[in-house]
């Protein structure tokens, strides 16, 4: 049976590493010629990983396009459910993912107990509304709940993940040496991975010279993400800036915090740099530090056409539309696992120079937590030097349940 969402193959050889995709980046197409009612409603049924910002990007594009300006009550909210969303999806790369390159079992109790805390905090936070659909009228929601939820949250990551508070790790956790100490001194899954790639000397492996992607106007996007089919078909299946593949990921969205920025002088964008990223950044969304949100953008673009941008879990998350007479004339929609998993993105260039520092004998391991770290949204198939076969990533609990995690 195909998987709808698609799948990301993964070779290795001495020579280059190669990745190709069957991921419907395309899909957005089956908008076109339905009204905005018809398209909000199928857009969460179609894209349902990371669904919450996926309706929040369609929301605010949709707004745009149609002239309507958000009250900022409801932007907030939309900015607090999407962070919701990516702490829920960091949690269960962390508690779920990182166990098996320690060989020990997942942390499915504390995933099981962060999955009813988030179900928690957005209930709270939506208080039965339509935040997300277009043209949301203020809503209440319920604050002192979403608060406890969060507070929940902070005291389960604590124990499962950081040893302390998540504002006192923050505070603690600024360099390699600092983070070393914490690794040495705390028995969570976390610490122990931490610990067990600075033991290895493994802390630079993956470092490439492909750089973040910067800060992306309307204007620029638009001319990308037109009407034209054959130009936006292109662009969404393989995005390039400036004629160079870029990275949009957790670790681009830290990488002026102080652990992070430490950790790059010495070990560039390499595999402990990135984990740190998605501990700063849980640490952050868990001390309720704003995230970027969803930004739709200036009007600076034609009546009827509408862009935004959303920091979705794993990256930059973009839709544009355009709609003529109530009805959608084109649609597309750029997710951050094109930028990341380009075939001269990131994830080739990190792995091609994790060949050079490690060779291909036992390599399966480290590649997989090399992507692991960067984080892709579907499921993966890896061909390794000398294997006779693919070997497939099973992720098939999470794909499963992603209609309930939107």
């Amino acid at each position: 049976m195909t998987d709808p969402a698609g799948k990301l193959h993964i070779t290795l050889d001495p020579a280059a590493v190669t990745i190709t995709s069957t991921r419907p980046v395309r899909a957005a197409k089956v908008f076109v010629g339905r009204d905005v009612a018809d398209t909000v409603r199928l857009l969460p049924v179609l894209f349902n990983i990371c669904g919450t910002a996926q309706s929040a990007a369609a929301a605010a594009a949709i707004e745009q396009a149609l002239g309507l300006t958000p009250d900022y009550r409801v932007v907030e909210l939309r900015r607090h459910l999407v962070d919701t969303e990516t702490l829920r999806e960091h949690l269960w790369r962390i508690l779920l993912d990182w166990p098996k390159f320690l060989v020990v079992a997942p942390d499915a109790a504390a995933m099981t107990q962060a999955m009813r805390l988030t179900i928690a905090r957005r209930t709270a936070l939506t208080a039965g509304s339509a935040v997300l659909a277009p043209g949301a009228s203020v809503a209440d929601s319920d604050q002192p709940a979403a608060a406890l939820a969060r507070e929940n949250l902070a005291a389960l990551c604590a124990e499962r993940l950081f040893g302390v508070r998540p504002a006192a790790w923050l505070t603690q956790v600024d360099r390699l040496d600092t983070l070393a100490v914490w690794a040495a001194d705390t028995d969570t899954v976390a610490a122990r991975l931490v610990r067990q790639i600075i033991a290895a000397g493994q802390a630079g492996y993956g470092r490439c010279a492909v750089s973040a992607l910067p800060d992306l106007s309307a204007t620029d996007l638009d001319r990308h993400l037109g009407d034209d089919a054959a130009t936006t078909d292109d662009f969404v299946a393989r995005p390039v800036w400036a004629a160079q593949p870029r990275e949009t990921s957790p670790l681009t969205r830290q990488q002026d915090q102080p652990l992070v920025r430490n950790l790059a002088t010495d070990c560039g964008n390499g595999l402990l740099p990135r984990l740190a990223a998605q501990l700063t950044e849980v640490a952050h969304l868990l001390n309720d530090t704003p995230g970027p949100g969803v930004s739709p953008t200036p009007a600076a673009l034609s009546a009827g056409l509408g862009l935004s941008q959303v920091q979705a879990a794993r990256g930059l998350l973009v839709h544009r539309v355009h709609i003529h007479e109530g009805r959608i004339a084109a649609y597309a929609i750029l997710a951050p696992t094109e930028w990341n998993f380009h075939p001269r993105g990131v994830v080739a260039a990190g792995l091609q120079q994790l060949l050079r520092q490690h060779g291909a004998d036992r390599i399966a391991p480290l590649v997989r937590l090399f992507i692991a770290a960067v984080d892709p949204c579907v499921d993966y198939a890896l061909n390794l030097p000398g294997s006779d076969c693919s070997l497939p990533h099973a992720d098939d609990a999470r794909n499963a349940g992603s209609n309930q995690k939107s």
